[in-house]
């Protein structure tokens, strides 16, 4: 069985190349779907690889606790406000909590505006807040309880936002006021982030004309020996106290890593399945592609067809033919839009590190390789099913006096 398989790919391979540039057009259908899907794949894939990896990085032994809309509230989201801080503090399970604020202001730097967050960071407990941020000081130094009129500023902040790039003892102007930059933060591949300004709290409410007690985030640290969704139940029930709300009325979001994690994979999940679908497309193509070459194989060959049975090929023999021609075809495609697939991910992963300062990792493994190939193979196989049906039907004789 093994020779005589041999014996049906050398057949199918001669018959494939005899057919030369028809067989090179229908080929492109299927290498462009599959690049397309694989370089989606790896790349998803390698963002939602770096994020929980980030995540680990940050550890799950933390909560976040954001303002939201109640369901009853026709305004605004709540605030989160000092109250709520001490309320969280004395929750059963929460070790530590520090609350940060996180607004959008303007900032000039040599004659250049532009809009960027501001972190308003508690210098007391910010050691909490830094790592559930991940936040780490490249060049110079951190904040200080006593600077106000020093920040340190992002990596994008530093390196991409204004024409000419801010470094260290840069004078930027914030709401009208002049700072100058004491610290550079490393890239954390949050945006929002990289792209913002740190300064202590009770400035950051000076320079934004906020409440004095004003929160925009609230972090804790978990207890040794908690567990994470324990913990964010107490917490629930400490704000639904603190706030005066009933459950399922809640005017805030409490949220552990895990739950972070799984709200991104979501979203990602959602955004490939519908750029995946989109790109199939190429792949339908590419399939109808195959099956117009095979046809045309067919009426191109009935004279060679009816050879073959009346020397005794059997229509299973004709059939395995046929379908392994269009298999191999299919394959081929799927061989090199792999290549380039995994290509483009990796420019695609060096731009967004480069330009974009989002650290991805292509996703590459056995499955992905084999998933493709092993999916253009199958894909081609069944395109050419009708039309090897159609050659194995042929009658010898009448297939010998087609002209």
């Amino acid at each position: 069985k093994l020779l005589m398989f041999r014996e049906f790919f050398n057949l199918s391979y001669r018959n494939i190349r005899h057919r030369g540039r028809r067989s090179w057009l229908t080929v492109i259908g299927v290498f462009i779907g599959i690049a397309a899907v694989v370089a989606l794949v790896s790349l998803s894939q390698g963002l939602q690889n770096s994020v929980e990896d980030e995540f680990q990085s940050i550890g799950s032994n933390k909560l976040f606790v954001n303002p939201g809309q109640s369901a009853q509230s026709s305004g605004g989201s709540r605030k989160l406000v000092e109250e709520d801080l001490n309320a969280f503090m004395n929750t059963r399970g929460v070790d530590e909590a520090a609350g940060a604020l996180f607004r959008t202001t303007r900032i000039s730097y040599d004659n250049e505006q532009v809009f960027a967050v501001v972190l308003g960071m508690p210098t007391d407990q910010k050691e909490i807040v830094e790592t559930s941020w991940a936040i780490e000081i490249d060049k110079g130094r951190n904040i200080r309880p006593t600077d106000t009129s020093n920040i340190v500023i992002g990596s994008s902040i530093a390196g991409s936002t204004f024409d000419e790039d801010p470094g260290l003892r840069s004078q930027l102007s914030i709401s009208g006021e002049e700072f100058r930059v004491v610290g550079i933060m490393k890239p954390t591949g949050d945006p929002s982030i990289d792209g913002s300004v740190v300064m202590p709290i009770p400035r950051s409410r000076e320079v934004l004309e906020t409440d004095e007690d004003t929160y925009d985030w609230i972090f804790a640290r978990i207890q040794s020996g908690f567990q994470a969704d324990e913990v964010k139940d107490n917490v629930e029930d400490s704000l639904r106290q603190s706030r005066d709300v009933e459950e399922g009325n809640e005017d805030f979001t409490v949220s552990t890593s895990e739950d972070l994690i799984q709200s991104f994979q979501s979203i990602l999940g959602v955004v490939r399945g519908v750029v995946i679908g989109i790109a199939s497309i190429s792949l339908l193509v590419g399939a109808v592609g195959i099956m117009n070459t095979m046809y045309t194989s067919v009426t191109e060959r009935t004279r060679e067809i009816g050879v073959m049975k009346a020397i005794g090929a059997t229509k299973r023999q004709i059939l395995t033919i046929f379908l392994m021609e269009s298999g191999i075809i299919g394959l081929f495609g799927g061989l090199l839009g792999l290549l380039a697939g995994l290509g483009l991910s990796k420019l695609a992963s060096m731009a967004a590190t480069n330009f974009a300062e989002i650290p991805i990792n292509p996703y590459v493994s056995v499955e992905l390789v084999a998933g493709a190939l092993g999916f253009a193979f199958v894909l081609g196989m069944i395109s050419g099913v009708l039309p090897a049906v159609k050659a194995s039907n042929l009658e010898p004789a009448e297939a010998l006096r087609y002209e």
